[in-house]
């Protein structure tokens, strides 16, 4: 095989990773000219189409979806060689591909991970935002941020923080419908569902004697998203169950205010997930610690 042809699929499998010609181009500083003529040039020296194009997307036929994996794991290879070089000498680099949900990435990763991109350069951040679970494995994901609860046994889980919730509402929402007293007084209001969680209108509430009650409400709107559930909360639609992290600006503008501030709801954590066990690569460690370091002050 000709050195010219690794070098096309490698690109090839940069534009898929990337999504679209243009992307790719902004990632790799090159002209999306360049990158189209390369895959153009490698479809006809292999006999097959490989990508269907369109003015709006990119998609694989099937053969270009085999042809990709393995090219992706030529450039995993490839991208693996150069990290053992860098941590031979004691170096953080390469791409970090990390999972995380919106509020996670901008919440937390962003702040946590930037200080480590300036002390190392040649760490290169790949932040997937997915509000959804990705399949770590088909997607290579290096490290995934999730807030919850962990159900999956098949992934390793670190726990990196509690993570505090908090029952929140617009002022205007609570002067339409009046300031909840005690837990059943919450049968008579609406809530924003969550929908990532198993039972999104059942709001569990704890005091601090210990004592569990579950308030069953209704759905004015549902959503999967803590950035869209936030906005619902500060447009008056209902109570919400959201994570401290995400309502803290919200809370000192007095957009939004906490509810029933006697009970708690039930702790949840903030966990770094991967693939398997033993020795992560430097990258990923050097991530989990700053990400603990960030959630847990001294």
């Amino acid at each position: 095989m000709h050195f010219d042809q690794l070098r096309r699929m490698a690109l090839f499998a940069q534009v898929v990773r990337y999504g679209s010609f243009s992307a790719a181009s902004r990632a790799l500083d090159l002209a999306t000219s360049v990158l189209s003529a390369a895959v153009s040039q490698l479809e006809i020296e292999l006999g097959v189409r490989l990508l269907h194009r369109t003015t709006r997307r990119l998609s694989l036929t099937e053969v270009g979806q085999e042809y990709y994996q393995q090219c992706q794991s030529m450039l995993a290879a490839a991208e693996a060689a150069q990290e053992l070089i860098a941590e031979s000498s004691g170096e953080i680099a390469g791409r970090l591909r990390i999972s995380a949900a919106s509020d996670v990435a901008e919440s937390i990763i962003l702040p946590a991970l930037q200080p480590l991109t300036r002390t190392h350069p040649k760490l290169v951040l790949d932040i997937q935002v997915a509000d959804n679970i990705v399949d770590m494995a088909s997607q290579q994901i290096d490290l995934s941020i999730r807030s919850g609860w962990m159900r999956d046994s098949s992934l390793v889980a670190r726990k990196l923080s509690d993570l505090h919730e908090v029952l929140v509402a617009s002022p205007a929402y609570l002067k339409q419908s009046g300031i909840p007293q005690n837990p059943e007084d919450l049968s008579q209001y609406q809530i924003i569902a969550m929908t990532r969680l198993t039972d999104p209108t059942i709001l569990p509430l704890k005091n601090a004697d210990g004592l569990l009650i579950k308030v069953s409400l209704t759905a004015s709107a549902m959503t999967d998203s803590v950035r869209l559930l936030t906005h619902m909360a500060v447009q008056g639609m209902g109570l919400a169950r959201l994570p401290s992290y995400a309502v803290s600006q919200d809370l000192r503008a007095g957009r939004l205010v906490t509810v029933l501030d006697n009970w708690q709801l039930p702790g949840a954590g903030i966990f770094a997930v991967t693939l398997k066990r033993g020795l992560q690569p430097q990258k990923v460690r050097a991530a989990i610690e700053a990400l603990t370091q960030y959630l847990n002050p001294a």
